[in-house]
């Protein structure tokens, strides 16, 4: 089977490509840059449709985005434009039987579970543009082919963003804090359990998969607190806990800091997204995919030796993949 992975010089997707090539998939990327095979751009319909034509995948796996969780990119096209070339794309390629669309749990508010699989409430300005993405999927039923939308939470593990790696800095730096003792918990997805989960997708009966979308990721939710603490072991640290009025006045006075321009560790935004549960439905996957996925401690664990860059597979996946350094 040759599956073809957009997005195949990032942090998702060369994981994936990774995972179907240990398989023993005929498996090829699609990026702008790095080494995958196809170069192009998801903004240049031609040469998505010329990439397709010369490898006549069965499955494509749509990772490629727009991800700037801040705000700062110039745009979502690629997340909107982007989507309806992919679609044409698929449709134009008559070998293409199957499509699996990464989608973000950003589509939705998360102190609240969704009424149904196509009820949209983004949490910013990336969510809106993976809300559009994806009802434009349904709309085109998926370019003609069997489709299923992949919602991620936040994925982690060698290799992720910075956004989400400055947190696990600053716990090696001695500067984060828990605040209070009530356990956090969240839906999270380690980056290998992912991609096994979604090579799953790719060859999972079709009835199972198509027309939905579903949420991915580690099959139990973290205690983030448990979960900081062990990359605080990991460093020999240990994080301090701030009583709530505490934390409270240090996240104000953080907003004033940043309204001056300058940078703050803790912000009233920041103190919410600490302070906020979440747990999403991951049943779906979890039945196809029986594997329990690498334990979070493991983890930690292999997160960490990629941070002080002691990870030999992370060097290894950095050298084929520049986006993950």
């Amino acid at each position: 089977m040759r599956i073809f992975v957009t997005g195949g010089s990032g942090f998702v997707g060369g994981a994936v490509l990774r995972h179907l090539r240990q398989q023993g998939f005929e498996a090829e990327g699609f990026s702008r840059s790095g080494s995958a095979a196809f170069k192009g751009d998801l903004l240049d319909p031609p040469s998505i449709a010329a990439a397709l034509a010369q490898f006549q995948p069965q499955v494509v796996i749509h990772c490629a985005a727009t991800t700037d969780l801040k705000g700062r990119a110039a745009g979502y096209a690629a997340n909107l434009e982007g989507v309806d070339h992919m679609l044409a794309a698929v449709r134009g390629c008559a070998s293409v039987k199957r499509g699996i669309w990464l989608s973000s749990q950003l589509v939705h508010r998360l102190d609240r579970a969704p009424a149904s699989e196509t009820s949209f409430d983004p949490v910013d300005a990336y969510g809106a543009s993976k809300a559009e993405g994806e009802k434009k999927v349904r709309a085109a039923d998926g370019g003609g082919a069997a489709w299923l939308i992949v919602r991620t939470p936040t994925i982690w593990g060698p290799g992720m963003s910075a956004h989400y790696a400055g947190v696990l800095r600053l716990i090696r730096r001695g500067l984060y804090f828990h605040v209070g003792r009530r356990p956090i918990r969240k839906s999270y997805a380690y980056i290998d359990t992912l991609a096994a989960q979604l090579v799953t997708a790719a060859t999972a009966p079709v009835e199972a998969i198509n027309r939905r979308a579903l949420y991915f990721g580690d099959p139990e939710p973290l205690d983030v607190r448990a979960w900081a603490d062990g990359f605080a072991e990991e460093w020999g640290r240990r994080i301090p806990t701030l009583p709530q009025p505490l934390a409270r006045a240090a996240a104000l006075a953080g907003d004033a800091i940043i309204a001056a321009g300058g940078r703050s560790p803790l912000s009233s935004r920041r103190l919410a997204n600490l302070q906020l549960n979440y747990v999403h439905d991951v049943s779906a996957i979890t039945a196809l995919h029986r594997t329990p996925g690498v334990h979070w401690r493991e983890g930690v664990r292999r997160t960490r030796l990629w941070l002080d860059g002691a990870d030999p597979v992370a060097r290894e996946d950095a050298a084929r993949v520049p986006a993950l350094t």
